[in-house]
């Protein structure tokens, strides 16, 4: 990974990599994340990973299927796989929380440096989405996020996009701009 540390111009928001999925043998991916006032993350859920989430400073609201919980520093909660869940920051201040994804991904960490780095270069809308359908279904697939409801019938439109991209060589060369 060429860098630990994402910012998001647009979101404003930062994720610090601790420990990449290849440093601990593919045990887990930890990172440290600062989610701005109003920030959020919509409906997802994971197949292969849990995230434990632990809040460092500040309270994020977290719902689970459909329990909503709020936590504040020190407290925590564990997402298993499959297992629908977003999270928001409704304060007026930033909140800084750990996630750890077991086992680890290197999905998510793609995920992460991808979209902030199609963010530095302009190529996001303003909620932080790529501006191309063939770059969020790209990211979408490799991140291992998946849509629950009634958006997952965009999955399998999803996944097409994602095996065009590797085909037309568009994966090569986001992962030479903002990964490796």
């Amino acid at each position: 990974m060429k860098y630990r540390i994402h910012d998001n111009p647009v979101l404003g928001n930062r994720v610090e990599f601790k420990e990449l999925c290849e440093e601990t043998k593919g045990t887990r991916t930890v990172a440290e994340i600062v989610l701005r006032p109003g920030g959020r993350v919509p409906f997802h859920y994971h197949r292969e990973f849990s995230e434990f989430y632990e809040v460092l400073e500040g309270e994020l609201e977290i719902r689970i299927g459909k329990e909503t919980r709020y936590l504040q520093k020190g407290e925590n909660v564990l997402v298993q796989e499959n297992t629908n869940h977003c999270y928001f920051n409704r304060s007026k201040l930033p909140v800084r929380f750990k996630v750890v994804i077991q086992p680890g991904n290197i999905g998510f960490q793609l995920l992460i440096a991808i979209l902030n780095g199609l963010a530095k270069d302009g190529k996001v809308n303003r909620r932080g989405l790529p501006k191309s359908f063939l770059l969020f279904g790209y990211v979408s697939v490799v991140s291992g996020s998946n849509i629950p409801g009634l958006m997952s019938f965009l999955q399998p439109l999803l996944n097409w996009m994602h095996r065009i991209a590797v085909r037309r060589g568009v994966e090569k060369k986001l992962l030479s701009d903002y990964y490796c």
